[in-house]
């Protein structure tokens, strides 16, 4: 019975999660309470990740990277856009899809596409560039960016912890995924910058349209330049740190803490400026759809999903074939919900199959986590997206045309790479 309880709290999450009727957290924390009345977890499963090693490296990053904003070390990097792009409208595509990508490793996709936001409109009002050509770049690049690191997004930290539970001695390395990103990064720069630029919308800019003071510019003037190179250096020094945890013998969580807590008493931020860069949202979908897993786990749901998976793929003999199958479920899907919640209802199906097919788990996740990032199709798919809509004067259609080749282009490119690097087998 509990099973069924389980699909009928899954479904109706789905369509919440697709229409968005309510807040994402709010679906989330509901999920979560819905399995724990139900019995399908206990009290301590439904609340164990709100404080959890991931939940503070996400905390603690967020807190890093707003120092880094504030101060004006973002900025810096971000300059580096005017001077690259030397008056051309692709070449300033080009960089800024290289850029937003970088970022976005290392801050929130959210918080490095409001950056690179600003900055492009800065460009756009002082070099006459139309911004329905350039915001459309910096959430291709923020999308495909929050893989280089693990902590480039809430979903990363989940599947790290996940292959490590599964006891095969399997991790998932701080620069994991970078090779691939930097990949999807460049194809997606040079794809924008070419063929894409002429799939992109070139409308004038509209000051009737959109009020282009209404987005957030900080003014660095007044900020010593003390505070910007002591940013950037706890920002990279913490990194260093997460790089190298086992040489140092510190945990990841407490190198984040370590980082955010001189961050605070350099006094590069403020306590409520600290307080208010909490991604409070991404926290709650992260840390309440954590216990999916494990109610499908306990009522037979994933173990139901994965046994119909398996009779459908039952004549597949190929395990590449697997993976094709994998995309055109998912990928399809996550441009119409939240990247997060697709990675966390498929990572246990995924996994039963590939013990099922006696498949390589590791290549299995990174299948399911690509699968459900790349979300460049709608301005739906990612909050990143749905920035862009006001300052592009872009509709619906306009992610459409450059993002449904530009998505065929990535999942080809990706099981290309995962078949490659990554042994199918277990």
């Amino acid at each position: 019975m509990m099973a069924y309880w389980v699909i009928g709290i899954l479904v109706v999450a789905l369509v919440l999660f697709i229409t968005e009727w309510l807040p994402l957290p709010v679906i989330s924390m509901s999920v979560a309470v819905a399995f724990y009345l139900v019995g399908a977890v206990d009290a301590k499963t439904t609340l164990a990740a709100f404080s959890n090693a991931t939940a503070t490296i996400i905390v603690c990053m967020a807190i890093i990277g707003e120092a880094v904003f504030k101060t004006g070390g973002a900025a810096m990097i971000g300059n580096v856009l005017n001077s690259a792009s030397r008056g051309s409208e692709r070449k300033l595509v080009f960089c800024t899809v290289v850029l937003s990508g970088i970022m976005s490793g290392f801050l929130s996709n959210t918080g490095a596409a409001a950056l690179l936001i600003a900055l492009i409109l800065g460009v756009c009002s002082s070099t006459g560039m139309k911004r329905s050509k350039l915001m459309y770049p910096v959430i291709v690049g923020c999308c495909f960016g929050g893989g280089i690191t693990i902590i480039g997004n809430t979903s990363s930290p989940y599947l790290k912890e996940t292959l490590e539970g599964l006891g095969t001695g399997q991790t998932l390395e701080f620069f994991e995924w970078a090779p691939l990103c930097l990949i999807l990064i460049l194809i997606s720069a040079i794809y924008l910058s070419t063929v894409g630029f002429g799939l992109m919308p070139d409308r004038p800019n509209n000051e009737d349209t959109f009020d282009a003071s209404k987005v957030k510019v900080v003014d660095y003037g007044n900020v010593p330049a003390w505070k910007k190179w002591i940013g950037l250096g706890i920002m990279f020094a913490t990194l260093l740190g997460m790089i190298f945890e086992k040489k140092i013998g510190i945990p990841l969580h407490f190198v984040a803490i370590i980082g955010a807590l001189i961050a605070v008493g350099a006094r590069l931020i403020t306590v409520n400026e600290a307080s208010r860069a909490i991604p409070v949202s991404g926290l709650i979908i992260y840390a309440a759809l954590v216990p999916v897993a494990k109610a499908m786990t306990n009522s037979g749901v994933a173990d139901m999903i994965a046994k119909g998976t398996l009779s459908a793929l039952s004549q597949v003999n190929s395990p590449l074939m697997v993976l094709c199958l994998i995309f055109l479920i998912i990928t399809p899907l996550t441009n119409f919900m939240s990247n997060a919640a697709a990675i966390f209802l498929f990572t246990p199906i995924a996994l039963i199959v590939a013990q099922a097919l006696n498949m390589n788990p590791k290549a299995m996740i990174t299948v399911v986590r690509f699968a459900a990032s790349i979300a460049v199709a709608t301005p739906v798919a990612m909050p990143a997206n749905s920035m862009a809509v006001e300052p592009g004067g872009y509709s619906f259609n306009d992610y459409v045309r450059p993002g449904l080749l530009l998505t065929a282009i990535c999942v080809i490119v990706t099981i290309a790479y995962v078949y490659y690097f990554y042994p199918l087998a277990g």
